[in-house]
């Protein structure tokens, strides 16, 4: 059968016949054209495909049936390249006799394809997916296996050293066990499994490389052979623990059962407290089994036993437990911790001792703010971004940099903090001001603490997420919150101390200054670095709260379907949302919702949740747009006994397309939200609109009276007026009025004059004394009638039907 190759590979017209191969010499620097080859193809048919990529690497082309008919005498056996399309058989065993130079169709066809000389070599190779790739085979005692193996790497174009050097590129290993194994994890080097070079063998057609993402999945799992049992942990932890452990090749066990060779202990139980196991069983500490997996490679077990590890945690203990602890509650914006430890002091102390003291608690406080920055850098933000990982970068730049955001640069300011507060205190006089240190850095804690506060919470939702999707990451973070120097805090609230830290520095400040005397010349500078600080913290909520609404925005376009493109603005924010349903047509009840921006209103429509699942799309659709300016009165169903009207309210808008004037109809479906207040919320905005004081004169009353005398529509009549009247005598009941009782008696006196088929003709919104829309009668020429800006409200049910 005619092997798979690679479809860019020069093919046969339709006639059957060889395209023409247009050679660019520059294509192919690796090619000498000073010399003439020759190539030899053996067997019954030549492949096209193959006598085409013979010709484009300038190879001068003969072919026999059997190499037997070959004339010993005039043949140049040494400088011919002989094509073979199996390594098996008579043919190939003569080959290899005469020690000829011997490839596969593959190698000759993925050789043109990129450009490259045929190999030079005695070895038969028949294609080229290990070229460049150096092997290092380990722990394989059946000889004949690994015969079998080291013929499969030749012949892909692979070289195979017996110990690991600097040349070596990958090791195979058949174990986990072994000197050679820990030199390798040492040297960094990818540790492969031997379906690796077996999968490799299979893809000889197409060219993988085996060097490609597809096929470094095929590692060897770093608990292979390893029967692992777990002591002190919780049973949450222990059933992931386990999980974890047999995707990586391990076997879990409990203690005490035969072939038991690792323990690992969690880092809260004391040697003491260990269990008694024989000394073939490895007692590691938790660390050694995070590491392994974030490492893809068994780790050495010398580096972490157990009752070493516990021994160095009881003399670390009493040093690290302040230098971290002293930051938390980590949410604690209490003073208490400033001036409780100092309480007894103040008594018998002057001021000017309580001034060194809490100075000196500042300094202290910052060293260890400084030392958890520190922690955050070295053991968990540089050896991420670091790209000598053996596996490959453990998170991409753009979660990192998401994780822990501007963090070198708070701890660039704060180390000079530090630096600066340590001075003064070596030299503490009566006269020492630490006031105008915190002026001199005012600027630069304004310019790194915002972005940091400001986008925490993406950065929390970012490791949460990663942690959740990368194993290695997860390994990764267990391995290194493990270890001392983090005090038992996770990442995450290791990340929380910067976002606290600004407050506990103006409290520690205020306290300094209660302390100070006013005449004393550090007295103004404290108060002015704590009116800086306070300004520091003022940017970081204003630039939160701005940022918050920008990633609002962007939200709302993201989940509105055709959402106009102009809804973002730098000056726009949402102010309010509401859920409602339009009663303009009861029969349909379309759920929709309002977009209150600061300028502008968003009508979409609110698609169902099995909808939106079960079709991928967007939750809203984009309905109408209107600006604030375009609404000209806010109407209020208010002392009416029909249920469809009940909390419910309107908005007459003039459209923007053909200047009518249009009511939309909303009954509110969110209980949180009274009606009274929505109304009295939009009139505001449209009094500030209008630079007016009054927001009452936006807001009207109707009356069901008026439309119950609505006559009934014929059934002649188009379908579009019959809705627009059906939805008329549910939305709108009642004439409009003004709030006064006075104007309210006048209008109701002048409708019990009307004619019922005038009524909705001769009610018009417009006064004639002022811009703002005022219920009074006039004729109907001056004014659209109520029952047309009723018919020519938009049809909402006239949307997808996809609720």
């Amino acid at each position: 059968m005619e092997p798979d190759l690679p479809r860019s590979v020069p093919q046969l017209n339709s006639n059957r016949c060889l395209v023409p191969v247009v050679f660019d010499d520059s294509d192919c620097a690796g090619l000498d054209y000073s010399e003439k080859y020759y190539a030899c193809v053996v067997g019954e048919v030549v492949q096209p495909q193959l006598l085409a990529s013979l010709q484009e690497l300038h190879y001068e082309v003969s072919h026999v049936l059997n190499v037997n008919s070959i004339n010993d005498d005039t043949f140049d056996w040494s400088g011919t390249v002989f094509v073979l399309e199996t390594f098996d058989g008579e043919q190939y065993d003569i080959l290899c006799s005469k020690k000829c130079r011997i490839v596969g169709s593959p190698c000759v066809v993925l050789s043109a394809f990129s450009k490259q000389p045929l190999p030079n070599t005695t070895r038969p190779v028949y294609s080229i997916n290990m070229e460049g790739t150096v092997i290092c085979f380990i722990g394989f005692r059946d000889k004949q296996r690994l015969h079998h193996l080291s013929s499969l790497v030749h012949m892909m174009g692979g070289s195979i050293r017996k110990d690991i050097s600097n040349s070596v590129t990958h090791v195979v290993a058949h174990s986990v066990t072994g000197s050679k194994y820990k030199v390798a994890v040492g040297f960094g080097l990818p540790i492969m499994s031997e379906e690796w070079i077996l999968k490799c063998w299979e893809k000889r057609y197409l060219g993988t490389a085996s060097t490609s993402s597809e096929m470094m999945a095929f590692k060897l799992p770093p608990f292979v052979g390893c029967v692992i049992a777990l002591f002190g942990f919780s049973e949450e932890d222990t059933k992931d623990m386990e999980a974890i452990l047999i995707q990586n090749g391990g076997v879990h066990s409990e203690l005490g059962q035969p072939g038991l060779t690792h323990l690992v202990t969690c880092d809260l139980v004391e040697a003491d407290a260990l269990p008694p196991t024989p000394s073939s069983i490895f007692v590691v500490r938790q660390q050694w089994f995070w590491e392994s997996i974030q490492l893809e490679a068994c780790t050495d077990v010398m580096l972490y036993l157990a009752k070493e590890h516990n021994r160095k945690r009881q003399k670390r203990r009493t040093t690290l437990r302040f230098s971290v602890d002293t930051e938390t509650p980590l949410f604690s914006l209490s003073s208490s911790h400033a001036t409780q430890s100092c309480a007894a002091e103040k008594q018998a102390k002057s001021k000017e001792a309580a001034r060194h003291h809490i100075t000196t608690e500042l300094l202290q406080t910052e060293k260890n703010f400084v030392n958890i920055l520190q922690i955050i850098t070295h053991i968990f933000k540089e050896p991420l971004e670091a790209s000598s990982h053996s596996g490959g970068p453990i998170l991409t730049h753009e979660d990192t940099k998401i994780i822990f955001a501007n963090i070198a640069d708070i701890h660039t300011v704060h180390k000079r903090l530090v630096t600066k507060l340590g001075s003064e205190v070596a030299k503490w006089s009566n006269t020492s001001c630490i006031g105008h240190i915190f002026l001199e850095e005012a600027d630069d804690l304004v310019h790194v603490y915002p972005p940091f506060v400001n986008f925490f919470e993406m950065s929390k939702d970012a490791l949460i997420r990663c942690d959740k999707m990368y194993p290695r990451f997860h390994a990764f973070l267990k391995a290194n919150e493990s270890r001392p120097e983090c005090g038992r805090q996770t990442l995450a609230e290791l990340l929380i101390v910067p976002v606290q830290r600004i407050p506990r520095i103006i409290l520690l400040l205020q306290d300094l200054l209660k302390h100070t005397e006013k005449s004393h010349h550090d007295y103004s500078h404290l108060e002015s670095a704590v009116a800086s600080l306070k300004v520091v913290m003022s940017h970081v909520n204003e630039d939160k709260r701005k940022t918050e609404a920008q990633v609002k925005m962007f939200e709302i376009l993201r989940d509105i379907e055709q959402c106009p493109a102009t809804l973002l603005s730098s000056h726009r924010s949402l102010l309010e949302k509401l859920d409602v349903i339009d009663i303009g047509n009861p029969d349909k009840n379309i759920p929709l919702s309002l977009f209150i921006f600061s300028d502008s209103i968003e009508i979409a429509k609110r698609r169902s949740a099995n909808f939106s699942l079960t079709t991928k799309a967007k939750t809203y659709k984009h309905l109408e747009f209107f600006y604030h300016t375009q609404i000209k009165a806010v109407v209020e169903f208010s002392n009416n006994e029909d249920t469809e009207l009940e909390h419910s309210f309107g908005l007459l808008i003039q459209w923007s397309t053909d200047l009518q004037e249009k009511l939309l109809a909303f009954r509110v479906t969110d209980e949180s939200f009274s009606t009274s207040d929505i109304i009295s919320r939009i009139s505001k905005i449209l009094a500030s609109v209008s630079c007016s004081t009054d927001p009452e004169q936006f807001v009207f009353t109707t009356s069901a009276d008026v439309f119950q005398q609505m006559p009934k529509p014929d059934a002649s009549a188009p379908y579009s007026l019959r809705r627009a009247i059906k939805g008329a005598r549910k939305r709108v009941k009642r004439a409009f009025s003004t709030r006064s009782s006075k104007s309210r008696a006048s209008l109701s006196t002048n409708m019990e004059s009307v004619d019922e088929n005038d009524a909705f003709d001769t009610v018009s919104l417009a006064s004639p004394s002022s811009s703002i829309c005022t219920p009074v009668l006039t004729p109907r020429a001056k004014r659209p009638a109520l029952a047309n800006l009723l018919e020519s409200a938009p049809d909402f049910s006239k949307c997808d039907t996809d609720v």
